[in-house]
């Protein structure tokens, strides 16, 4: 009997086409990325987020994240609080120890900036005419100036305490005068502040504009691990195991190409690039900039959370001192670092 060629090409296509989802060919096939938010107050210390999406790290997890930029930590707390933002850069200020006496729990997982060595985008600086040969004659010629800094609330006035402390003054030996961070080069030159606890890119901006001249990178006051932004996960995205454990792969991931990059020269170019579009900031101020420090491998030290902690409620910016060891979650960077191995 005869076949017809025809049929029996149809038959077998219609064969193979029930073994395919309906839409688009198996091969094309993904599952739906995990969206998530991340907070943070901006900048180019946002460079580990910025890398980990730009360099594919974040889909390779199936995780897709959308950048939120906060104008204060109160909101930034307020909005962890709510579980309505997974993931937050929060500076170490009163208010996100307070969290933790209200129940609420939020987890300190990793860093976002710190300072250490060769990586320090937060310094002391002071006006020019009081530099002196060594720091602490620098500092000495600080006595009963007018220091400029972030709100009292901020680990800068901490930073500041720390270093005058050091040289022999307490909080009544200057006067701490809270100027915002975009304001301090003008207030600087018209004289109205003698030096300032200054953050990237208006540091640098005073320093080349030869406005003020670096006293201090602080790095002794922060030990190793001591981050000044930690990375906080909500509580809901703490208890999703998998997903939050494999954010913080990708983070990580993201962390460690800027260390190749900045401390190392590895796709150097490129990966200021990236910040920079990401900080939407010049390529020129990411690059002329003092690098900030991102911890490779994502450890808080719990021992200088508590000396933070102690000296907000020395001020009685704080009621009372939190539990430390119910803030800190390090589960999440032991896992990424187990399976990434340690970064040196």
């Amino acid at each position: 009997m005869k076949i017809d060629s025809r049929l029996t090409f149809a038959t077998l296509f219609l064969a193979l086409a029930a073994q395919l989802p309906a839409g688009l060919p198996a091969s094309a096939q993904s599952p739906a990325l995990n969206q998530l938010k991340y907070s943070s107050l901006g900048g180019a210390t946002d460079a580990g987020v910025f890398l980990a999406d730009a360099y594919g790290f974040f889909r390779e997890y199936n995780i897709a994240v959308t950048t939120v930029v906060q104008n204060s930590i109160p909101s930034q707390v307020a909005e962890a609080a709510t579980n309505a933002i997974e993931v937050s850069g929060i500076a170490l200020a009163p208010g996100l120890f307070a969290s933790v006496q209200r129940n609420i729990n939020l987890r300190l997982v990793g860093d976002k900036q710190s300072l250490r060595p060769g990586f320090s985008a937060t310094r002391m600086i002071a006006r020019p005419e009081f530099v002196k040969a060594t720091e602490a004659e620098t500092m000495a010629s600080l006595r009963g100036k007018r220091i400029g800094g972030p709100g009292r609330t901020s680990i800068g006035f901490y930073l500041v305490a720390e270093l005058f402390k050091k040289h022999g003054m307490n909080l009544v030996d200057y006067e701490y005068v809270e100027v915002q961070l975009p304001n301090q080069a003008a207030a600087l030159a018209s004289k109205a502040i003698d030096g300032a606890l200054s953050i990237d890119p208006f540091l640098s901006r005073a320093v080349q504009e030869r406005l003020a001249v670096v006293v201090s990178d602080l790095i002794e006051f922060v030990p190793d691990g001591g981050s000044i932004v930690p990375l906080v996960y909500s509580e809901q995205f703490a208890a999703n195991k998998p997903l939050a454990t494999n954010f913080m792969k990708a983070y990580m991931r993201g962390v460690r190409v800027y260390n190749d990059a900045i401390g190392k020269g590895r796709d150097k170019d490129r990966v200021i690039e990236i910040i920079a579009k990401g900080a939407n900031v010049p390529i020129p101020v990411v690059r002329d900039s003092f690098p900030a420090g991102l911890d490779p491998n994502q450890r808080l030290n719990k021992k200088f959370l508590a000396s933070v902690q102690s000296f907000y409620v020395e001020q009685k910016l704080l009621e009372r001192a939190a539990d430390i060891d119910k803030m800190v979650d390090a589960s999440f960077s032991e896992a990424a670092v187990k399976e990434l191995g340690e970064y040196r």
